[in-house]
C-alpha cells in the first residue's frame, strides 16, 4: 500500500468517525461533571486568577500580636523577602517575598477593642499551575501564626476572582444560556460535600459560594480552606 492510499484512508476513517467522536466529546462535556472538569483542567493550565484572602483572629488580648506575626514572617521569608512598609499602632503593611499583607485591629483612636485581629492579603495574582503552591504556602504561614497567637476563634476567608469571565462553574451551569444574558448568578452548597473527611463535625455552616466573577470560601481552618480549594479550583 502507497504512503498516497494510506493518507486517503487515514481521511476516510477520520470523515466518517470524526462526527460520532465529536458528538460524543459535545454530550459528555455538557452532560457529565467529571469530563467537563477534565476538559477545563486541560485547557486552563495558563489561565490567570486573582486571589484575596481575609482572616479574623479572636484574641484573649492584643498585647503583643503584631511582634509575634513579624517574627514569624522575618523567620519565614528572611531579611531579603521581607520588609515592613507601613508601622502605624494598630495598623501594619509587610511587604513578603511577592505578596503584600495587611495586619490591623479593631481600635478606634484608642478606644473600646473586641481584641479582634485582622490580615488581609489582596490582588494576589496566581495561575492554576502556581495556585497548589501557593495554597500550601499560606498554610503552613497561616498554621504557625496562628499557633503563636493561639486566637479564642479564627475565620478564614479565600476570594478567587475569575479573569474575562472565565469561571468553570459558571460555564457548566449556564452556556446553553449564554453568559452574555445572564445578569446575576449565585450557588452554594456545605463543605462537607466536596470534602468528605469534614462532614464528621457536624457543621455545616462552611460554604463554598460561587458567583457569575468569583468563587469564595469561607472556613475557621486553613487546612480544610486548602482543601476545598483544590477540589474546587483545581479539580482535584
Amino acid at each position: 500500500m502507497s504512503t498516497t492510499d494510506i493518507i486517503v484512508k487515514v481521511i476516510k476513517y477520520m470523515l466518517i468517525l470524526g462526527p460520532s467522536i465529536f458528538s460524543t466529546h459535545t454530550w459528555l462535556y455538557m452532560k457529565n461533571p467529571k469530563y467537563y472538569f477534565m476538559v477545563i483542567r486541560l485547557l486552563s493550565k495558563w489561565r490567570d486568577t486573582n486571589w484575596s484572602i481575609n482572616i479574623k483572629y479572636e484574641l484573649p488580648d492584643l498585647n503583643d500580636s503584631y511582634r509575634k506575626i513579624e517574627s514569624t514572617l522575618r523567620v519565614r521569608f528572611g531579611e531579603q523577602k521581607y520588609k515592613r512598609e507601613v508601622n502605624m499602632v494598630n495598623k501594619k503593611l509587610y511587604k513578603c517575598d511577592g505578596f503584600n499583607m495587611l495586619i490591623r485591629d479593631d481600635f478606634s483612636d484608642g478606644d473600646f477593642s473586641t481584641n479582634s485581629l485582622y490580615i488581609s492579603i489582596s490582588e494576589l495574582n496566581v495561575t492554576l499551575n502556581t495556585a497548589e503552591e501557593k495554597l500550601r504556602l499560606f498554610r503552613e504561614l497561616f498554621n504557625e501564626i496562628q499557633r503563636e497567637l493561639s486566637p479564642t476563634d479564627a475565620g478564614y476567608n479565600l476570594d478567587v476572582y475569575f479573569k474575562n469571565g472565565k469561571n468553570p462553574f459558571y460555564g457548566l451551569m449556564v452556556q446553553r444560556l449564554g453568559k452574555e444574558k445572564v445578569n446575576y448568578f449565585e450557588c452554594s452548597f456545605p463543605i462537607d460535600a466536596i470534602v468528605p473527611k469534614v462532614a464528621d463535625r457536624g457543621d455545616r455552616s462552611h460554604l463554598l459560594r460561587i458567583f457569575k466573577e468569583k468563587l469564595t470560601i469561607n472556613d475557621n481552618s486553613f487546612d480544610i480552606l486548602e482543601e476545598t480549594a483544590k477540589r474546587a479550583l483545581l479539580f482535584k
